[in-house]
């Protein structure tokens, strides 16, 4: 598995721990022994974002944010295990190489100017992250 390092607050580190262990187990990255997952739980993110993505597969790195609140409103625990599912399928992405930031391509290709909702690698993560988190999270919910 990943080298993972939570920062920030969050209940049931533990229980967030073994969920990112299984995340990463089914997003097909449990074995990339020499990369990086720093996940950092904050108050807030810039531009009120729920989480949010960066990595570099060369590096051998993804950072990961996740809110506590948005636009002044807590949020619930398993909304932001959901919102990590999503951001791990983006860390997935990133890790095998099929998204690059740099040089903003995808899968080897220019991405056209693609708006949010249909940018392929925002597809996948929210046809992903439901099921991710119902089969990681609420089944397992008695991980520890």
């Amino acid at each position: 598995m990943p080298h993972i390092v939570l920062k920030g607050q969050i209940k049931d580190k533990k229980k967030v721990y073994a969920y990112v262990d299984s995340l990463c187990k089914e997003l097909g990255i449990g074995r990339m022994w020499s990369k990086a997952i720093f996940i950092t739980f904050k108050t807030v993110i810039d531009d009120d974002n729920q989480g949010n993505c960066w990595g570099d597969a060369k590096e051998g790195y993804v950072d990961i944010s996740i809110a506590r609140n948005s636009e002044g409103i807590k949020i619930p625990h398993d909304q932001m295990m959901q919102t990590l599912a999503h951001e791990m399928v983006h860390a997935k992405q990133y890790l095998r190489g099929e998204l690059n930031g740099w040089n903003q391509s995808w899968k080897g290709k220019k991405p056209r100017n693609y708006s949010y909702e249909h940018a392929p690698w925002e597809k996948e993560a929210y046809a992903r992250e439901e099921d991710l988190y119902d089969y990681c999270w609420r089944a397992n919910g008695d991980i520890s």
